[in-house]
């Protein structure tokens, strides 16, 4: 195979992308392109009419024939940025959203002040939400369960990657389970749970039905089940005014308040819209 021009390559992967209905076509071929040349989208049109070698047009066919086949960009990659951190990504856990970063943000300015914190990151999937908050808040401690091994095993990784293994404990099982009784009460449970209905899924793009797990996504027929066992058990693992902060699905922010009331153990705070303007993040406290 024979090189080719920068410029040229970037406008025909673009143009088969966009045949096939890929939306932002040119940035994903930027930046699966960044990733072959080890380098920055910027520095894609400094030179744009230098010559691609054969081996790098080869390694962004791969990438391109995964991208047509509904792969999500992120698992190409193998890795996405959430909360201006890099963090690794693949089929073993769902692949972090921006409108997660509400709950990380939510909780530093819930947690802040406390001089040490213990948290304990539920559901926790690559690990995001727990290794945002152990770089914004050193004096925090977490515990990240979630019932995949492999997600943990993801999640080991990517506290291995920010150098913040030994400020993290490990657990698999499903929900609370996971870390049993061994005494600890946190200062904050952070989540982010299923909440897609059953309903919903054939109608989710083919992306994330085909590669995402499935057991990270769906929980019952109207999203809830398990927001709605997390809020009957978590009030037993936080300490008297400790927070609970999680995200939840549009449109079951009513419903989600009316539950926290009737735990009885709960007092509803506030929600969190995201960028849409959707009420994203639930925030709650257990009561003294």
């Amino acid at each position: 195979m024979l090189g080719q021009k920068l410029l040229d390559l970037i406008n025909s992967a673009t143009a088969r992308l966009e045949k096939k209905g890929v939306e932002s076509a040119r940035v994903n071929v930027e930046r699966m392109l960044c990733a072959a040349l080890e380098c920055q989208r910027v520095d894609l049109y400094v030179d744009p009419d230098r010559i691609v070698a054969s081996e790098i047009i080869l390694r962004l066919e791969e990438m391109l024939s995964k991208r047509l086949a509904d792969e999500p960009l992120q698992y190409i990659l193998g890795e996405t940025e959430f909360y201006g951190l890099r963090i690794k990504c693949d089929r073993r856990a769902l692949i972090p959203r921006p409108e997660t970063e509400f709950v990380v943000s939510k909780a530093i300015d819930c947690l802040e002040h406390l001089d040490r914190l213990y948290i304990l990151d539920l559901a926790c999937g690559t690990g995001c939400i727990g290794i945002a908050l152990a770089m914004n808040l050193p004096q925090a401690s977490i515990t990240a369960v979630d019932i995949s091994e492999d997600a943990i095993s993801l999640a080991k990784e990517n506290a291995m990657r920010h150098n913040l293994i030994t400020r993290f404990r490990f657990a698999a099982g499903d929900m609370f389970s996971a870390i049993g009784n061994h005494g600890t009460l946190y200062d904050a449970v952070v989540c982010n749970p299923p909440y897609i209905r059953v309903g919903e899924w054939e109608m989710l793009q083919r992306q994330i039905r085909d590669f995402e797990p499935k057991r990270a996504l769906l929980s019952g027929e109207d999203g809830l089940d398990f927001i709605r066992l997390m809020l009957k058990q978590v009030s037993e693992f936080l300490v008297p005014g400790g927070y609970l902060i999680f995200e939840i699905g549009q449109g079951q922010a009513d419903k989600v308040r009316q539950l926290i009331t009737e735990t009885g153990t709960l007092q509803f705070i506030e929600t969190v819209q995201d960028y849409a303007a959707i009420e994203r993040v639930v925030v709650a406290r257990r009561t003294i």
